[in-house]
C-alpha cells in the first residue's frame, strides 16, 4: 500500500520503558519500519490497516502527514 507520503518526513520513534523501541519512516512512498535498530522493513497493507483500526500513534503520525 502507497501512501503518496513526502519523502522527507521525519522518522517516528516510539520508546517503551523497557528500553526496546520501534522508528517508523517513509520511504520511496512506502512506510518502513525497525525495531531496537534492527533492519528495517517494508509494513504491508494488512499491517497499516491494523494500525488505522486501533488508531495507533503510527495511524495518527500518518494521517496527519498524507498528501
Amino acid at each position: 500500500m502507497r501512501f503518496y507520503l513526502s519523502d522527507s518526513l521525519p522518522t517516528l520513534l516510539l520508546t517503551f520503558p523497557t528500553g526496546d523501541s520501534n522508528e517508523y519512516r517513509v520511504r520511496q512512498g512506502c512506510v518502513e519500519f525497525r525495531a531496537n535498530h534492527g533492519a528495517w522493513r517494508v509494513l504491508d497493507e494488512s499491517d497499516l490497516q491494523l494500525h488505522f483500526v486501533l488508531k495507533t500513534e503510527v495511524a495518527r503520525w500518518l494521517h496527519k502527514r498524507k498528501s
